[in-house]
């Protein structure tokens, strides 16, 4: 009896390191995996990151005007030329810029434009009736 007993510990403890043995395997494929991705996305941001510098040092080296243009000068040249305009339209632009910075709501908004348009519609009216005397 001690010779099946000392076998079938064996077996048990065989069948424990498999298990054992099985589930180390899949912890670690698992670890692996999760190293992978992230291995993976931190490369292709500092990948990102070199591109974008070789990108503005090749601009400013060769000169490139597309990398001197940034957010601000877009901005000021946008204002800039929005002031040329006649005024009616740049009352509009202005009434725009505060519905959509929240100091006025869609009502309010809706009633200035309205109002603005029929100005515009009497300032054509008038400019028409000039230009026929």
């Amino acid at each position: 009896m001690d010779g099946k007993k000392a076998l079938y510990y064996g077996a048990v403890a065989l069948a424990v390191l498999i298990g054992v043995s099985v589930l180390v395997s899949v912890v670690s494929a698992i670890l692996s995996l999760a190293w992978a991705v992230v291995s993976g996305i931190v490369t292709l941001a500092v990948l990102a990151g070199v591109v974008y510098v070789a990108y503005r040092a090749g601009s400013w080296f060769f000169g490139s005007d597309d990398a001197s243009v940034d957010a601000d000068a877009i901005g000021e040249s946008w204002s800039s030329s929005s002031t040329t305009d006649d005024a009616p339209e740049g009352r509009q632009d202005r009434l725009r810029r505060q519905y959509v910075e929240g100091q006025i709501g869609e009502e309010e908004f809706e009633r200035r434009i309205e109002s603005e348009l029929q100005t515009e519609e009497l300032d054509d009216i008038d400019r028409e009736l000039e230009r026929e005397r």
